[in-house]
């Protein structure tokens, strides 16, 4: 008991919360315990994975809820900024950005609530779909992106002189991990898969804080 304990803290550490390098790790040591792989496995295993998140640089962290569903939250502060301009500006970035207009996506100033339904394509040669749901208060904004999944689109070709034609794969972000109990062949492109996932929700809600704090500088003729 005492080694296995030793064993937990040293490979693990404190586990972070959301999907993380850590939580894989702990995946596997389970898989360990529970006599469902080898000792040596465990061993080759962990030894490879190590080795590729070191390639990579880091494991690419993706938020959880208390459901373990990904939930990206992002608040933003805006001193001085009244709740109606920020409603206003929120708009227009989503119809300067996506051609969402108020009558395609929920939206109600009285309580501050934008919620719509987009898609948005990866570098990785994936789509990703989500629900993002926009708060909006006297001087803040949260900006939540759930429901996330992907689309993957397969052209029509031979195979063996069959015919497979085209076809679009869906699935949910839940479905690509934990990446480390998948064939060691597939980790760099889930990683990546994630990688990019994070780097576009960033990307957006940098986009749209700009768009907001610049928007008086843009338009002061």
């Amino acid at each position: 008991m005492k080694g296995t304990l030793i064993i937990t803290i040293l490979l693990f550490g404190t586990l972070l919360y959301g999907q993380s390098d850590s939580l894989e790790k702990a995946i596997l040591f389970d898989k360990l315990k529970s006599k469902e792989i080898r000792q040596d496995v465990f061993a080759e295993t962990l030894s490879r994975w190590k080795q590729t998140i070191q390639e990579i640089g880091r494991y690419p962290e993706i938020p959880l809820d208390q459901n373990k569903q990904a939930h990206y939250n992002f608040l933003y502060e805006f001193p001085a900024m009244l709740k109606d301009k920020l409603f206003a500006r929120t708009l227009e970035w989503l119809a300067i950005n996506y051609g969402l207009v108020p009558a395609y996506i929920y939206n109600n100033a009285g309580d501050g609530k934008i919620v719509f339904r987009n898609s948005i394509d990866l570098v990785t040669g994936n789509t990703c779909t989500y629900t993002s749901i926009i708060t909006i208060k006297e001087e803040k904004i949260l900006m939540e992106f759930i429901n996330i999944g992907y689309q993957t689109y397969y052209e029509g070709q031979y195979s063996n002189d069959t015919w497979v034609p085209e076809r679009t794969i869906e699935f949910k972000i839940s479905q690509v991990f934990p990446i480390i109990l998948k064939k060691s062949t597939g980790w760099n492109s889930n990683l990546a898969l994630l990688r990019a996932t994070n780097q576009v929700f960033n990307t957006e809600k940098e986009n749209l804080r700009d768009y907001i704090l610049s928007y008086d500088n843009l338009y002061n003729f």
